[in-house]
């Protein structure tokens, strides 16, 4: 009888629990600050008062059971902002049919925006058929007669909505006080430092192993004065982004080649604007709103917080200012490349890589625009000037040195119609002495990359030993950077060279169907102006331009090397 009896109890304490009524219940829970984990107000504190609270109320048999299906936590997020990704996960999964019950430690916990907090509890809830239990404040909108509770949890609601104002405000004077006593407020340090406190202020110290690179994408860019440049050699050179280095504390990338992300023309950007590498410290920039963490306002210039020599540089202030310079060049040029001229667009530049100012040997710059002339014609018009060309501060070039497009055609036309008019009618001669001219020159220069990609192969030899003392703990990462740095500035001027004779391979193997290309252009050439580049740089090495609008020419090929093969 008595094993008859306990199958009874136990099939009617089944049917009693199949009967009840089941709330899928979300436990919520919301850590703000530090200042909570003091309170003793951790996540997992509340979840644990939440769960104490659900096996209790099983415990009392009321005909209802709550089934905990999910937890939602928000770390480190206001109260008077409910743009909170974990609420926003529970508010999900509430429309999905999920949760129809959310339980939370206390009022405070679930926001503080009394407004915000009141529609939720009074309004959105209810309308989705949702119960709401704060368990600390034994406020639950599923009991009898909780509405004579309405009005307790209204004024709770108000007082945690002035409670968060005022804190607000208090923490923002005691932000600016640190600020102002030149301690760095901010979250991660900057790409280059690291942070420590020291007698109640945090500073920035330099990182060891990364102000090296930090160093070298200024000096990078003063060189080529260009941001994608920099991130180029830094992604070529394998160098983690700072994103990458503050995850895995490595400098250099060690994994697979399509696990690499690297760097882009933003990052290096933003570690060039920023004066925090010449030692000064400008915090206080812009500011957020507590209800929406998310909207975030620019301060006027004269309340930011700037403190001189804050903290130790990594670059020079000259190095610094010389930087700035070139990206108020950049700048300015992107902005006039905005808005080009409608209707008239750039043509090609036909002597990029071959006109050079005489007098100090720079590159000649073309300088582009459309003029209006007085009848309403338009027309654009293109010429060339040495940046150097009567600046003060460059002595190698004291004098102006332009020549327009149409002045420099009329020039060269008429040498290359007097260097080469004897064997325009004898295009023969010349496509066979392209060739051999070519066949020799690529023998040379293949014989100049082999030495160069030797070399090369033994610096990746020497780079590997040390990479094993590196990874085996024989050598500190700050020695393993520096020898990486040094390494890759010969190395680089061994790739250098290598893409140089690479390049010229190439161009050489394009020779003889250019030169080709090009004779059968002058044959045909006629009074207009209708050089090419391809024409231009087959025939012409170097156009040396001087003041008074004089030019020399280095032809590739000249009339005297045709007559002493002849010959």
């Amino acid at each position: 009888m008595g094993r008859i009896s306990k199958r009874k109890a136990a099939v009617q304490k089944t049917e009693e629990k199949c009967d009840a009524f089941r709330l899928k219940a979300g436990i919520y829970a919301r850590l703000s600050s530090d200042q909570d984990i003091k309170k003793n107000e951790s996540i997992e504190t509340q979840i644990e008062i939440a769960k104490q609270f659900v096996e209790e109320f099983n415990g009392q048999k009321t005909g209802e059971v709550i089934d905990v299906v999910e937890y939602y936590t928000d770390l480190g997020k206001t109260g008077s902002n409910f743009e909170r990704e974990g609420f926003l996960r529970l508010l999900q999964d509430i429309r999905l049919g999920e949760i129809n019950c959310v339980i939370v430690k206390d009022l405070s916990r679930f926001g503080r925006n009394y407004l915000e907090a009141g529609n939720y509890i009074e309004k959105i809830f209810p309308f989705l058929g949702v119960r709401f239990i704060a368990v600390a404040d034994g406020f639950d909108t599923g009991k009898d007669g909780n509405e004579r509770k309405q009005m307790a949890s209204e004024i709770k609601n108000l007082v945690n909505d002035m409670y968060a104002k005022d804190f607000s405000q208090k923490a923002k004077l005691h932000l600016k006080q640190r600020r102002e006593e030149g301690s760095y407020v901010g979250g991660a340090p900057p790409y280059g430092y690291r942070a420590e406190c020291r007698e109640k202020r945090r500073i920035l110290l330099p990182d060891e192993n990364t102000k090296a690179i930090v160093r070298f994408i200024y000096e990078k860019f003063v060189e080529i004065e260009n941001y994608s440049g920099v991130a180029d050699e830094l992604n070529r050179r394998r160098i983690n982004p700072p994103y990458l280095y503050k995850k895995t504390k490595e400098v250099y990338h060690g994994g697979s080649e399509s696990d690499y992300k690297g760097w882009n023309k933003s990052s290096v950007e933003r570690i060039l604007k920023s004066e925090t590498y010449a030692g000064t410290l400008v915090q206080g920039r812009s500011s957020i709103t507590a209800r929406n963490e998310k909207n975030r306002t620019r301060k006027p210039e004269d309340e930011w917080v700037v403190t001189k020599n804050a903290q130790e540089p990594l670059i020079e202030e000259a190095l610094y200012e010389k930087a700035a310079e070139i990206r108020q060049r950049i700048t300015a040029r992107t902005a006039a490349h905005a808005h080009p001229a409608k209707g008239y667009p750039l043509e090609e530049n036909i002597f990029d890589n071959v006109l050079y100012c005489g007098v100090c040997g720079r590159k000649m710059t073309r300088d582009t625009n459309v003029k209006q002339y007085a009848d309403g014609e338009r027309a654009r018009i293109d010429g060339y000037f040495c940046l150097n060309g009567g600046q003060t501060k460059v002595t190698l070039c004291p004098e102006s040195n332009r020549i327009s497009k149409n002045e420099l055609l009329d020039i060269l036309l008429s040498l290359i119609r007097m260097e080469f008019e004897t064997f325009l009618n004898r295009p023969k001669h010349y496509m066979e002495y392209g060739k051999e001219r070519a066949s020799e020159a690529v023998k040379r220069t293949e014989k100049h990359l082999s030495e160069t990609e030797r070399k090369i192969r033994r610096f990746h030899e020497e780079e590997g030993s040390v990479y094993m003392d590196y990874r085996v703990g024989k050598m500190p990462q700050k020695d393993y950077v520096s020898f990486k740095l040094k390494q890759e500035e010969r190395l680089e001027e061994l790739r250098k060279e290598q893409q140089g004779w690479e390049k010229e391979k190439k161009e050489q193997e394009k020779l003889e169907a250019k030169y080709l290309t090009a004779i059968k252009a002058l044959i045909k050439l006629k009074n207009g102006k209708d050089l090419t580049k391809d024409m231009v740089e087959t025939f012409i090495s170097k156009i040396y331009v001087y003041p008074g609008k004089r030019i020399e020419v280095l032809f590739r090929f000249t009339a005297d090397d045709i007559l002493i093969r002849k010959g």
